[in-house]
């Protein structure tokens, strides 16, 4: 009887640690949403592209996500963002770079916000989808540019490594 007793325990130990889950990953973010405040007005961005290109030292890769919103022509008013950080790692402030460019009444203006005050927080980042939040500030050509809640949750067309 004893015998049974030790047989029930362990085959009901092994039943309950095989349901466990090992993956605690993030899943993907169920609907598109890109967006921001810059100073104060809410814009809503579409993304125009994606890559992964090797790191130069050969130490892993780099995804860059380009996003705009408006039309490219110099007449009008046009927001283009790229932004570049480790494929496939998450975490707070691992955006390495956040390029924000401006074409408003035929002028041009671009900076990088990263050097400054700047922060972010990448919850998902697989070769299906990517998620995040970020927000900063920055002195271009004289003006603060205050970005706030600003959202990047894009599900890939096609799965990419």
């Amino acid at each position: 009887m004893r015998n049974i007793k030790c047989l029930l325990i362990v085959f009901t130990s092994l039943f309950i640690l095989n349901s466990c889950s090992d993956d605690d990953s993030p899943s993907c973010p169920t609907i598109e949403n890109i967006s921001m405040k810059i100073n104060g007005e809410l814009k809503q961005f579409t993304i125009s592209g994606w890559g992964i290109d090797l790191d130069n030292d050969g130490s892993g890769h780099t995804l860059s996500l380009w996003i705009y919103n408006g039309v490219f022509s110099p007449q009008q008013d046009t927001y283009q963002i790229i932004l570049k950080l480790p494929y496939k790692k998450t975490g707070s402030n691992i955006i390495e770079e956040f390029y924000y460019s401006r074409i408003q009444n035929g002028s041009s203006s671009e900076v990088d916000f990263v050097p400054g005050e700047f922060q972010s927080n990448v919850t998902v980042n697989k070769n299906t989808c990517f998620s995040a939040t970020f927000s900063g500030n920055v002195v271009l050509d004289g003006n603060e540019i205050i970005i706030t809640e600003g959202v990047l949750n894009h599900v890939y067309s096609e799965p990419f490594d």
